[in-house]
């Protein structure tokens, strides 16, 4: 299924909740994010109605959109030059050199020899190196430290979190992630990274070969195939799209 057709069904309510919240907030939308990625135009609502659609500074499709919503972060932003500043100026430069950094990662469960594929986030400090600050995202999900949407598993035969792969967005209030380009790359890979492990349990039967009970992103969810197709473009295909 192409872009264009997943977000035609862009009439769920998720969506619809996300894009609105965002247009409210002045902030990107998850259509104005996808109409980068695929060249598309479906957050352009006038030019539906009329048939034309007004210039955009979006990529076309297959080739990079914008550098903040689709360059990987991976540099950290350089210092601001000395000099006087206000607290103001002071607590601005502070938010600008924030971001958040997202992240994958598995386990492995000794005793059953199968893996467990996850995700975390974590504010982080753009003048820093980024690898560094990803493996303390990393280890701090690992010892439940860290809010996410999905519980973390206790069994002690489970061997330390390794980091798989992270990228950078803006979005330093979690409420934000779907703004960020690189929230939809993670949401991919943590899936990617099921399936090539056997799938989640939830998609097979017994005997299992994950330790995942369920799906990273459900097969319905109407921003599925933007996860696969962003994760694939940043990271390349580790296992074809598996949602409806």
């Amino acid at each position: 299924m192409t872009g264009g057709a997943v977000l035609a069904v862009g009439g769920s309510v998720v969506l619809v909740c996300l894009t609105v919240k965002a247009a409210l907030d002045g902030r990107q939308t998850p259509l104005d994010i996808a109409d980068a990625f695929y060249g598309t135009h479906f957050g352009d609502l006038q030019g539906w109605v009329q048939g034309c659609y007004m210039p955009k500074d979006t990529a076309h499709p297959g080739s990079s959109a914008s550098a903040r919503e689709l360059k990987p972060t991976s540099e950290p932003h350089a210092p601001t030059a000395p000099g006087p500043a206000t607290e103001v100026d002071k607590d601005s430069a502070r938010e600008e050199n924030r971001g958040r950094l997202y992240a994958t990662y598995t386990k492995f469960n000794v005793k059953t020899g199968h893996y467990y594929s996850g995700r975390t986030s974590m504010v982080v400090d753009l003048r820093k190196p980024l690898r560094p600050q990803a493996v303390v995202a990393v280890n701090a999900r690992d010892l439940n430290q860290h809010i996410d949407e999905n519980d973390e598993p206790k069994n002690p035969a489970f061997q330390e979190a390794l980091l798989d792969k992270f990228d950078v967005g803006t979005a330093v209030n979690y409420t934000n992630r779907y703004n960020d380009i690189a929230y939809w790359r993670i949401r991919g890979r943590e899936q990617q990274l099921m399936d090539s492990f056997g799938g989640a349990q939830s998609d097979t039967r017994e005997p299992y070969r994950t330790e995942n009970l369920q799906r990273g992103v459900a097969k319905d969810n109407p921003l599925g195939r933007l996860f696969h197709d962003a994760a694939v473009k940043q990271w390349g295909q580790l296992y074809p799209y598996t949602g409806d």
